[in-house]
């Protein structure tokens, strides 16, 4: 039985597996996939970039809102998104979504930790971008972007307040 054997170099073989790591990289590197969940019973929302962190809300009852892309590169029309909570003395946590420095910084003044920077959102509405709206009620925050789940808010008592950041579209899924 004859053996064929296609030749290679080693420089070929090099540029193939630089180039199987670097394209993946290169794909994932400027976008990061992200969903704003909400708890309807408890008037709580989040944004997470963890599939299984998702996935385990919404098997505990959460319900997906919205879903888009943050960007791990900023420039002057947006800024990083940070996830933080602030403990309750009576049991519970506030969250907060913010985006500016300012606001890290003063919430971080009120008591809140942060959780987590996400990824960068834009401050400003525009084409492909997805507007997260901020409802209150009480000293509770929410955050939303379904019309879907506005209206459900809006007749659970909640004030729609504004849109705080944006969203990227999700281009490519």
């Amino acid at each position: 039985m004859k053996t064929i054997a296609v030749r290679s170099s080693p420089f070929s073989c090099l540029k193939l597996l630089l180039l199987l790591v670097a394209v993946p990289a290169f794909a994932s590197a400027a976008e990061v996939q992200a969903w704003l969940v909400m708890n309807p019973f408890s008037g709580d929302s989040l944004m997470s970039t963890d599939v299984l962190e998702k996935n385990s809300l919404v098997r505990g009852g959460w319900k997906v809102t919205g879903a888009g892309v943050l960007h791990s590169e900023g420039d002057a029309d947006s800024g990083m998104l940070h996830r933080m909570i602030k403990p309750l003395a009576k049991g519970g946590v506030l969250r907060m979504l913010v985006a500016t420095t300012e606001e890290v910084n003063a919430n971080l003044k009120a008591g809140y930790v942060t959780e987590g920077a996400l990824g960068y959102v834009s401050l400003k509405a525009g084409p492909g971008k997805i507007a997260v709206y901020r409802f209150a009620k009480e000293d509770r925050l929410l955050w939303l972007i379904s019309a879907a789940d506005q209206a459900w808010a809006t007749q659970n008592g909640w004030k729609r307040e504004r849109a705080v950041f944006w969203i990227f579209a999700d281009q490519y899924r």
